[in-house]
């Protein structure tokens, strides 16, 4: 991989990451709701007849270009120039109709391994059946060139909040149908998907449900379900902010007595085997009664499930149970705002979700797309450009690459074909590996402070002044070098830069259009000024250093790695 000689590092100040993180903007009176009664059963994914759920939602007067590459940058992997011309002919209405309806373009079934190695297993062998490795690659892919880049978007914010990891979770092939899962119900309802994540293999060998009984019970699905993937640990007002007691404490959503009444709850289930010292990770677990507990419980609500059921009734009476509480609503709200929008929503944007999750517009509680288009179309994510220092987030770093590879159309190391996706390397540098987050907690701590300032910048949990030349190192791989066709690369990954050529002659213009396409004409007039200085020091007859210049002074600016 080429390092930039000398000439070719700025001539100017760069703008640290330690910035101040950016979040929000506008306080809107919260729009009220009644929450419905959520479907039955596991078949709880109801459609609502329209792409775009029928609900007041707020639309800009214009369809002006800044917001339209604002809204893609929160919905896709990263802005293009192809993505901006469609969505600027349809419109958001009609980009989001057009994103519900999409294929999915997800994982593939990978052929089941033993669990134990094979003495045969080979380097190649071990690393496309024993590791992340097929799955990670087929991520970047799909960013890249995946048109359902919504979907996506959203399915790995799923993941971060239904976490799985591939540090336990070790072989691709009992990874992929997790993932699928996430894909499959990224639009559809959380109840359905609370459903099929509670019985599929990976979440179960991963929380150990998949080994629980009722002489052994075990607690950490039970209690994960609940702090992590649905309600939190302190009931929430449906603004999102903590309800207190007459002391001013926050009052606890559960308590443990509630975690071991759940746990028995999750008793009986268990991974089929597809052959001998093969599990079954593809179908959803095998239910066992004579390990079932089939006493009463009483759950979260104090809800009571009766005694004597079977272990279905027992599993969807609690999975109603949880997925009715009043809490989900501003807890995925909070999340998904966090994930696309902004770290630090205002508590009446957070309401508008939520209240989006209640209702749809016509009954249906959980609606993903409902939620989605409240958290895309709300006031606060919408708008030219956001002023406020509250607003933005920092971008993790999958969403920092990719946004990237996508602007700059990355191909093959020697752009006569499509990468191959073999780019977790540069991710991993920045301490986020693809599928493998160190704990339940997923890549970084939800509560994570921005530095020196009272406000949440969760991405911030993986950064440090290391991991900011980390991310520059990586920036200066792909623009000044590439990723080289290697044994593990057949391909290799390079930027495209010949549409760019044209402009280095006018470094002005060249950070212009730099500044639309990456971040919605936001560059600020002393960041324009330097950087039109710089790529204006390097020989005119150097168009491509012109072009690579500029591009690195806006990737590693903090202004960039901020999106507001």
């Amino acid at each position: 991989m080429v390092q930039p000689t000398e000439h070719r590092k700025p001539q100017t100040r760069r703008w640290l990451l330690s910035a101040a993180i950016a979040v929000l903007l506008l306080v809107v009176a919260p729009a009220t709701s009644d929450a419905r009664k959520p479907p039955k059963g596991p078949s709880a994914a109801i459609s609502t007849g329209d792409a775009v759920p029928r609900q007041t939602i707020y639309l800009p007067a214009r369809n002006a270009g800044a917001d339209l590459v604002r809204f893609l940058e929160q919905a896709t992997w990263g802005p293009t120039d192809a993505d901006l011309a469609h969505l600027q002919a349809i419109g958001i209405v009609g980009w989001l109709n057009e994103q519900f309806q999409m294929p999915v373009s997800s994982y593939p079934l990978l052929p089941l391994q033993l669990e134990s190695v094979p003495a045969a297993c080979g380097t190649n062998c071990f690393r496309d059946n024993y590791t992340m490795y097929p799955l990670q690659n087929r991520f970047f892919v799909n960013a890249m060139y995946g048109p359902d880049q919504l979907r996506q978007r959203v399915a790995f914010a799923l993941h971060q909040l239904l976490v799985t990891s591939g540090n336990f979770v070790i072989l691709p092939s009992w990874m992929a149908p997790y993932l699928q899962t996430l894909d499959r119900n990224a639009f559809g309802n959380y109840r359905q998907l609370l459903y099929e994540i509670t019985l599929n293999p990976a979440m179960g060998y991963y929380l150990n449900m998949s080994t629980s009984t009722k002489v052994s019970p075990n607690e950490n699905y039970a209690r994960e379900i609940m702090q992590l993937f649905s309600i939190g640990v302190n009931l929430l007002n449906p603004d999102g902010t903590l309800q207190l007691d007459a002391g001013g404490n926050p009052i606890p959503t559960y308590n443990q007595a509630v975690v071991t009444e759940l746990a028995r709850v999750f008793t009986g289930w268990s991974i089929a085997k597809a052959a001998p010292g093969t599990p079954d990770f593809v179908n959803p677990m095998l239910f066992t009664p004579a390990d079932h507990d089939t006493g009463s419980k009483t759950i979260v609500g104090g809800i009571v499930i009766p005694a004597g059921q079977t272990g279905d009734q027992d599993l969807n009476q609690a999975i109603d149970a949880i997925f009715s509480h009043p809490n989900v609503g501003p807890y995925l709200a909070t999340h998904l705002i966090h994930n696309l929008v902004t770290s630090n929503p205002t508590p009446a944007y957070v309401q508008r979700v939520a209240a989006a999750f209640n209702d749809n517009g016509v009954g249906v509680r959980g609606d993903m797309k409902a939620v989605l288009t409240a958290v895309l179309l709300d006031p606060e994510a919408r708008g030219d450009l956001k002023t406020s220092p509250e607003y933005g987030h920092l971008k993790q770093p999958v969403l920092y690459l990719n946004n990237v590879l996508r602007a700059f159309g990355a191909k093959s190391a020697d752009l006569s074909t499509s990468s191959d996706g073999y780019l977790n390397p540069l991710t991993s540098s920045m301490d986020q590996v693809v599928f493998e987050p160190p704990n339940v907690f997923s890549y970084y701590p939800a509560g994570f402070p921005a530095p020196r300032t009272p406000l949440l910048g969760p991405e911030y949990g993986i950064l440090s002044a290391t991991d900011s030349t980390k991310r520059e190192n990586a920036v200066t791989n792909l623009v000044f070098g590439n990723i080289p066709v290697g044994a593990n690369s057949p391909n290799g990954t390079a930027l495209d830069f010949s549409p760019w050529l044209a402009l280095a002659s006018s470094p002005t213009k060249l950070v212009s259009q730099l500044n639309r396409l990456m971040m919605h004409g936001a560059m600020s007039a002393s960041m324009r000024t330097s950087i039109v200085d710089a790529v204006s020091a390097v020989a005119g007859s150097n168009p491509l250093l012109r072009v690579q210049q500029a591009v690195y002074l806006v990737a590693t600016s903090s202004q960039y790695q901020v999106a507001r």
